[in-house]
């Protein structure tokens, strides 16, 4: 099966090849576009139409090549993806749906979700999905969205993602009993799940749940 991504930046092939390497006969087409960013950047942060246009293309070049599955791996470009799947005959798989989708299945109604993790650009669109997907649920849940400030500022300061890891990992062991699932939509942070595989509360990381989902068949 060949499963097309589409992501803004080149830096998390590897880690996404490794996740589909558990699943035999995945392949992955991977189509970095730092045009569709730069489109994104010039109309003041918003996906606009020319986003959608570029989106659109790149998504049908992905089909052309024979991806049965395509997702995208960036949540700031997100907004209006309703408007590019009109253009493209495979459904889109965006990352923080499938967190949150994932996340609303082990949260009771009346439970709380954390999207948390050590950047602020990704917590609202994340905590949105989320939100969506309560109401598609009809589940009433409390969303928190936490920037944890020590790791920020200890990567700001140190430049060490090992140092910066320890207190995120920290900060979700100290307060895990309080939410029925975390979400984490920073992307690079996938890196730290190895770490948190015996936490009681679940953990969902950007890369894991969405190859997985994709991989579905």
């Amino acid at each position: 099966m060949k499963i097309g991504i589409i992501q803004t930046a080149p830096n998390n092939c590897e880690t996404l090849e490794k996740i589909a390497a558990r699943s035999p006969g995945v392949e992955i087409v991977h189509y970095v576009d730092g045009c569709v960013w730069e489109h994104f950047l010039t109309a003041g942060e918003r996906a606009d139409d020319k986003v959608h246009e570029v989106l659109a293309a790149d998504f049908n070049k992905l089909i052309d090549a024979g991806c049965e599955r395509i997702g995208l791996l960036c949540n700031l470009i997100k907004p209006g993806i309703e408007e590019v799947q009109k253009r493209v005959s495979l459904p889109i798989v965006v990352y923080d749906d499938v967190l949150a989708n994932r996340a609303l299945e082990v949260t009771p109604d009346g439970g709380r979700i954390a999207v948390i993790a050590m950047n602020t650009l990704p917590l609202d669109p994340a905590k949105r999905a989320v939100e969506a997907a309560a109401q598609k649920a009809g589940k009433q849940v409390e969303i928190s969205t936490i920037c944890v400030e020590t790791a920020k500022i200890c990567l700001a300061e140190t430049g060490s993602a090992e140092l910066a890891d320890a207190y995120m990992e920290r900060y979700l062991r100290k307060h895990q009993k309080e939410y029925s699932a975390y979400i984490i939509p920073q992307v690079p942070m996938t890196r730290i799940m190895p770490r948190l595989r015996d936490m009681e509360t679940p953990v969902f990381d950007s890369m894991e749940p969405f190859v997985d989902e994709l991989t579905k068949g």
